[in-house]
Parts: C-alpha cells; sequence; structure tokens
C-alpha cells in the first residue's frame, strides 16, 4: 500500500462526496436543475467542465498506454482527433442545438423527429454509455489496486461506488463544480509530470532518444491505417455524439456561453495531449512495457519513477480527476434517458418532478453497478474501448443530429434509418471483425449518412412547424 497517496485520494473522494451533498438539495428540487444546473453555468466553469466529461481516462492512461504499446502514431491519431472534438462541436451543434431549449440528447431528437426517435435513442444512449462506464471503471481499479494494495476487483467496487455516490446525489450541479476542481488537478498534474519528466531526459530531444533507445516500436506504425482513421473520426465526432459531452451545452447560459465553452475547453485539451506525449515518451524510456500485465499501467509506472510521494498522490488524483469527471457525466446521461426521456416522455407524462429526479437517482446506481461488473473482466486497452464507443455513438447518432440541426427536409423516417442502419452494420463489423480495429465507423457511419438522406427524400417532408423550429437553432437574435 502506498501511504502518502491513499492518504491524498482519500481526502479527494471525500471532499467530491461533500460537493455531491452540498448540491444534492438544490439539484433533486427540479429537473431542470439536476439534470442542466439550472441552465445557469458561465464560460470559464463551463469550459472546464465540457473539458473534463471529454477528458477521460481514455486521454490520460488510455492514450499514453496505448502510444507506448502500440507506437506514439497511434497515439497521435487519437489526439488529432480528440484535439478537434471542441471547433467541429463549435461549429457544428454547440450554439445551435442550445437553442433548441430541451435538456437531454434524445429529447432533441423527440422535438426535431418525434417520440419514437426520441426513445430509440435514449435506448442507444443507455447501451453506449454504460458501456462508456467500462474504461473508466477498468482505470480506477488499476489506479487503486496499485495506491491502496488491494485487489483490481475491489478496487473496481471501491471507487465507482465513490464516484456513483456524488454524482447521484448532486446532479449536474455537483457533476459541474467538481469537474471545474478535477480539470484543474488534471491539468496541474499532467504540467508537473511533464517538467520532472523533461528535466530527468535533459529536454525533449534526448527523451524521444531514450525513449527510441529503450523502445525501439515507439515511433513505428504498427497497426492498419485503417485503425487510425477510425479512430481519429472516433474522436473527430465525440462532442457531436456523446450526450454527457452534449448535456454540457444544454446547461450553458445561453447559445454564446456554449460556444465560448467549447472554444476554451479546445485549449485545455490541446495541452493535455502535449502533455500526452511527453509522459508517454517517459513511460517508454522505462522498457518496462512488455513486462506489465495492462499497459495502460505504464501511466502509473511512469508517476512513480519520476515523482516523490506526495506529488504521486497528486497526480494519482489527478488520474481519478479524469475517471471521475467523465463517469459522473455519463452516469448522468444514462440517468436521463431512462428517467426523463423513457419514463417521463413515453410511460407516465404525468409523473411528478421529484418522482423522475428520484428515478434517475436510481438509474444511476443500477448502470454503475452493471459497469462494475462488466469491468471486473475487461475486453480491451482503454483507449481501444473508448474508441469502440465513440465509433458506435458516430454510427447511429452522428448523422441523425447534424442533419437534424442544418437540414430541415431530413424526416422521422430517415432519422429512425439513420440510426437504426448505422447501428446494425456497427454491431455487425465489430462482431464479425473483417476490418482493422476500431476501423468500423468508417463503413458504418457513410451507411447511416445515406440511409437517412435517401429515406427523407422518399418519404414526406418534416411538417412547417418543425421545419421552423429549424430555423430558430440558427437564429441569432433571441438568447435562450
Amino acid at each position: 500500500m502506498q501511504i502518502m497517496e491513499a492518504v491524498i485520494l482519500g481526502i479527494y473522494l471525500i471532499g467530491m462526496t461533500f460537493i455531491g451533498i452540498y448540491f444534492s438539495k438544490r439539484a433533486l428540487s427540479s429537473e431542470e436543475d439536476y439534470w442542466t444546473a439550472g441552465r445557469s453555468i458561465n464560460s470559464f466553469v463551463g469550459a472546464f467542465a465540457l473539458f473534463a466529461a471529454v477528458a477521460s481516462s481514455s486521454s490520460l492512461m488510455g492514450a499514453v498506454g496505448s502510444g507506448v504499446a502500440l507506437g506514439i502514431p497511434f497515439l497521435f491519431a487519437y489526439g488529432f482527433g480528440a484535439v478537434a472534438i471542441m471547433p467541429f462541436t463549435l461549429f457544428l451543434i454547440a450554439g445551435q442545438i442550445r437553442r433548441s431549449g430541451v435538456s437531454t440528447m434524445p429529447e432533441f431528437f423527440k422535438q426535431r423527429f418525434g417520440k419514437s426517435v426520441q426513445v430509440l435513442a435514449a435506448g442507444i444512449v443507455v447501451v453506449g454509455m454504460t458501456f462508456y462506464m467500462v474504461p473508466q471503471l477498468t482505470a480506477s481499479g488499476l489506479i487503486g489496486s496499485y495506491v491502496l494494495g488491494i485487489s483490481y476487483e475491489s478496487a473496481v467496487i471501491i471507487l465507482g461506488i465513490g464516484f456513483t455516490l456524488y454524482a447521484a446525489l448532486g446532479g449536474m450541479w455537483a457533476i459541474t463544480y467538481t469537474d471545474l476542481i478535477q480539470g484543474a488537478v488534471m491539468l496541474v498534474g499532467m504540467l508537473v509530470l511533464s517538467i520532472l519528466i523533461l528535466v530527468e531526459h535533459n529536454g525533449l530531444g534526448s527523451l524521444i532518444q531514450d525513449a527510441l533507445a529503450a523502445s525501439p516500436t515507439f515511433g513505428d506504425v504498427t497497426q492498419p491505417l485503417l485503425s487510425y482513421f477510425g479512430l481519429f473520426l472516433a474522436f473527430l465526432w465525440f462532442g457531436i455524439v456523446s450526450p454527457s459531452a452534449v448535456m454540457r451545452n444544454f446547461a450553458a447560459r445561453d447559445a454564446r456561453t456554449a460556444r465560448r465553452s467549447a472554444m476554451w475547453a479546445c485549449l485545455l485539451y490541446l495541452s493535455i495531449f502535449v502533455f500526452g506525449f511527453v509522459v508517454a515518451s517517459g513511460g517508454a524510456s522505462l522498457g518496462i512495457a512488455d513486462t506489465l500485465e495492462n499497459q495502460d499501467m505504464i501511466f502509473v509506472s511512469a508517476i512513480q519513477h519520476y515523482m516523490p510521494s506526495i506529488l504521486a498522490g497528486i497526480m494519482l488524483a489527478g488520474l481519478l480527476a479524469a475517471i471521475m469527471s467523465s463517469a459522473d457525466a455519463m452516469l448522468l446521461a444514462i440517468s436521463a434517458g431512462v428517467a426523463r426521456d423513457i419514463y417521463k416522455g413515453f410511460i407516465n407524462k404525468d409523473a411528478s418532478e421529484k418522482t423522475v429526479t428520484r428515478l434517475g437517482f436510481i438509474v444511476m446506481v443500477v448502470a454503475s453497478l452493471v459497469g462494475i461488473v462488466i469491468a471486473l473482466d475487461p475486453p480491451q486497452l482503454i483507449a481501444i474501448m473508448v474508441g469502440w464507443v465513440g465509433g458506435g455513438l458516430l454510427s447511429a447518432f452522428g448523422f441523425p443530429v447534424v442533419l437534424g440541426i442544418w437540414w430541415s427536409r431530413a424526416n422521422k423516417a430517415g432519422a429512425l434509418a439513420g440510426m437504426i442502419g448505422g447501428s446494425i452494420v456497427f454491431l455487425a463489423l465489430v462482431i464479425t471483425k473483417p476490418f482493422a480495429l476500431v476501423a468500423e465507423p468508417i463503413i458504418a457511419a457513410p451507411v447511416s449518412l445515406i440511409l437517412m438522406i435517401v429515406v427523407s427524400l422518399m418519404t414526406q417532408p418534416p411538417s412547417a412547424e418543425v421545419q421552423a423550429q429549424v430555423e430558430k437553432y440558427h437564429t441569432h437574435l433571441e438568447k435562450q
């Protein structure tokens, strides 16, 4: 057991839980407060919240682990796509979807395409976000096992329950303000670790030479080119297709605030991948990747090697921050998908706000338990698992969201065809594995696009009221 690191992590977890308790009364007072923090988040807090929601364990442990295990070109493909998330989101949907006035992604689909699309979208959100929980829980298990000296399985259960508690209690209020803290911890921790690595290796040039000397394949292209392109696409679209990221737009004060938050979040995320390259190089220079049972642990090995105990504890808290800030956003998306979009939207329209928020609380706990069970035996490297989730959501949601905002002729039949067709093709490719790893969205997403366009043009156009709503997404004359 790492005593100093364990103490710091313990203090950190307790602090986050107290924030959840502090915001619980306000969050549970109404659906608007629970899922959108009363639509009152400013640009500064929103930027850190969006950054922290997207910068998951895959951006830290996963990017570094896959960069060392599969070569630095794999990290670059991941990084270029991930950093482009925010400007891509800013121009395509951030302001437009905030003007819609909805609270969740499935609710947007209901407004734009109708109730049947909403229910389908909610089901995809629940499945996708539950699976996205797995790499976060995997990372928490690896960290907890190292710090606490307990089994990986025990660490997954303990830490999984820990971050579920504050997210379920405080809703979007607690999640947003804990993400502000967690985003800052991530940035400072990565900066300090990068400086220590560069100092020990006498600069970046010497560091890269040391990395290549210890790990000769560090600079090699080790995967088929389709894998790199598929990974890039999956992360490029993540801010548009991930409900956990899109919900941050709904919490913004207005459309302008949502766009500014995306812009500043881009700069924060860029710094994480610059630091990630340095950390991956430092990890590769240790020459121990092949000796690790799980190569995502190379990040923890770098922390252990380059940092004294007290700084290592802070950095591990930063890693835990990355996990918690993304996992809580996913839990909120799952909760909203079941309680608000399926239960209230389809089963019981007259459900009280208190009933819906309490159901959301229960759904969070259940989803977390399902994620914990799957994470006890994780299927792949963290970055690969996140790539699958991103690719799956892109194949299902990518073009229905964008065309729903930008093409008034898109209709319910087209949206259903695009979602169902893209999802089926993606799953078929994942199961049969005819292509390179994480290359599935290269085929599945265009299938979704083609089906949506063709079916929309072959069927009746949406009503004049719906088409007027599309125009409203693009008006700059009123704030919403």
